[in-house]
């Protein structure tokens, strides 16, 4: 048997795996009920990084969390850049418009009610489990800058029984 080679090869695959984790996909455990019905405590989700530059409203985002950077949240992008997000009696708006709701499980009580002017170059997130969702409503530096956008949340892979695509299926809005 040729050590060297196995090493070598070994090697080249440690750097291939690094290459693609670090630049390409992101792993995230879901440690929290904060995305149900969705995602699920346990879950294993696969998120891409090279688009992150392209969100879109309900997009299922990884970033850095606001008020601890040393942290990672995930949560569904409902807010966009220079809109306005009004919560109000367990309905969200933007700039007006009543937004789709159609995935979230239960009617949202009125905690975190408010008016949230989204920054240039910033995100309003909200978890899908509205009632139990620590989420921009709730923290102090409510917006996260499209830079802390690690990678946007593409399937489930883990556990298998679970494997499905979570990107937004609805229409546009």
């Amino acid at each position: 048997m040729n050590y060297k080679k196995t090493i070598l090869e070994y090697g080249i695959l440690a750097l291939v795996i690094v290459i693609i984790f670090n630049f390409i996909l992101m792993l995230s455990y879901i440690p929290s009920a904060s995305m149900n019905p969705m995602l699920i405590k346990g879950d294993i989700v696969v998120g891409t990084r090279y688009d992150t530059e392209n969100i879109k409203r309900y997009d299922v985002a990884i970033f850095k969390a606001p008020d601890n950077r040393n942290r990672y949240y995930i949560k569904r992008v409902i807010g966009l850049p220079g809109e306005t997000i009004t919560v109000k009696n367990g309905k969200v708006y933007a700039d007006g418009k009543l937004l789709d709701s159609s995935y979230i499980k239960e009617e949202m009580n009125t905690t975190g009610d408010g008016v949230y002017k989204v920054p240039d170059g910033c995100y309003f997130m909200m978890g899908d489990n509205r009632n139990d969702s620590y989420d921009a409503r709730f923290w102090k530096n409510k917006y996260v800058p499209a830079k802390d956008i690690a990678s946007v949340g593409r399937f489930i892979i883990f556990p298998i029984n679970r494997i499905k695509n979570i990107q937004y299926q609805g229409g546009t809005s």
